[in-house]
């Protein structure tokens, strides 16, 4: 809605490890590695997810790959993702290879490191900012894009632990 400040000139992402044709506005990005930053991909739970399921229904635009890996809270349990089914609509569904327990309409899940059976799972990339334009992406170049820094959003859905490290933005 309201961008305070953003890195002058921009940012290249990296599509290498992006799962989809288009960055939405609002993708929260890591600082600037090498000139280049990563998507922490982040997707919303559409469906109640049982204790011991392994296919989890998501809002389209998380970027998830399969192999990638996936946590529902900072210092809980991790797991790989084995198949993603990305005909529906609005929807994707993700399957993992270990239940990470149960998880509610809204929750978040986020790419973590590597899998975790224990409570050691940690964030691949860490939260920095967020990309202030939706573009489509060219698998064959990185993509250029705003990244804010300091602004107003609204209607951003991000869990908590990411939101706290992105101290600059408010979202309502």
């Amino acid at each position: 809605m309201h961008k305070t400040a953003d890195i002058r000139g921009g940012v290249s992402v990296n599509v290498t490890e992006l799962g989809s044709d288009f960055l939405q506005e609002g993708a929260v990005l890591s600082a600037p590695k090498d000139g280049i930053c990563h998507v922490v991909k982040v997707a919303q739970v559409t469906a109640q997810v049982a204790e011991s399921g392994k296919t989890i229904t998501v809002k389209k635009g998380g970027q998830f790959k399969v192999g990638d890996f996936i946590l529902t809270k900072l210092g809980n349990k991790a797991s790989k993702i084995t198949a993603i089914d990305n005909s529906g609509k609005d929807n994707d569904k993700i399957t993992i290879d270990a239940a990470l327990g149960a998880i509610a309409i809204g929750d978040f899940i986020v790419e973590a490191k590597a899998a975790s059976t224990t409570t050691t799972s940690e964030l691949k990339y860490a939260p920095f900012s967020l990309a202030g334009t939706g573009k489509p992406i060219d698998p064959k170049s990185n993509l250029n894009v705003d990244a804010w820094v300091i602004g107003v959003t609204q209607g951003n859905p991000l869990p908590d632990f990411i939101s706290e490290k992105l101290k600059g933005i408010i979202n309502y």
